[in-house]
């Protein structure tokens, strides 16, 4: 039996108010564990920030680590650099530098996000913790991407070898961003971020 026009709107505008119910759910979760961390947020408290029942969140994600995992996919989604071009073996090393200082751009402009992250990163650093395996490979591309550059760019004779594989300079970078990002948690406009990842990039890239 074929649905009713009704029937169709009624089931139509239920998916549209759920996606909403689940943004919102997620951009309180996003707010709780960066204030609290994962283990001090609470999926009730979570639930009332969003205007919804426990109940209502536990539908919509299950538990609280998968609720967790939401927030960071969330994360990556706003702040991933669009242009995916620099993973392509014609990326130039300056594309590849411009595509990340424009990622940390836009972080600067969402620094609640910049502090899940951080916080994250440093909480999943324990073997238990649920997003240890997350956080480790949402670092594998970004460090990948630079460090093929990098050796490219040794082959090249434009960058000379410092005694590091392509791969440890690459988590260097990428620890110095993230080490960036934290202290301007902190000490908010007191550095330019984008700035200064793009000078140590154009440096591990042979473009200065």
């Amino acid at each position: 039996m074929m649905a009713t026009d009704d029937e169709l709107i009624e089931h139509l505008e239920g998916y549209v108010n759920g996606r909403a119910t689940k943004h919102q759910i997620v951009a309180r979760a996003a707010e709780a564990f960066a204030q609290q961390g994962f283990h001090g947020a609470s999926v009730r408290g979570i639930a009332r920030a969003a205007g919804v029942d426990h109940s209502t969140l536990l539908h919509h994600f299950g538990n609280k680590t998968a609720l967790l995992q939401a927030v960071l996919e969330w994360q990556d989604a706003q702040h991933l650099p669009d242009d995916l071009s620099m993973l392509t073996a014609t990326a130039t090393p300056e594309s590849v530098a411009d595509g990340f200082v424009e990622t940390a751009r836009r972080n600067r402009a969402a620094p609640g996000l910049v502090q899940l992250l951080s916080v994250m990163t440093a909480e999943a650093g324990s073997p238990d913790h649920p997003a240890r395996e997350f956080m480790a490979r949402r670092q594998v591309i970004p460090r990948d991407i630079m460090a093929a550059t990098i050796r490219a760019q040794r082959l090249a004779g434009a960058v000379d070898d410092d005694g590091l594989t392509p791969e440890q300079s690459a988590a260097v970078l990428i620890s110095t961003w993230e080490g960036l990002q934290v202290y301007d948690a902190l000490h908010p406009g007191e550095l330019d971020v984008p700035d200064l990842l793009g000078r140590a990039l154009r440096r591990a890239f042979g473009l200065d």
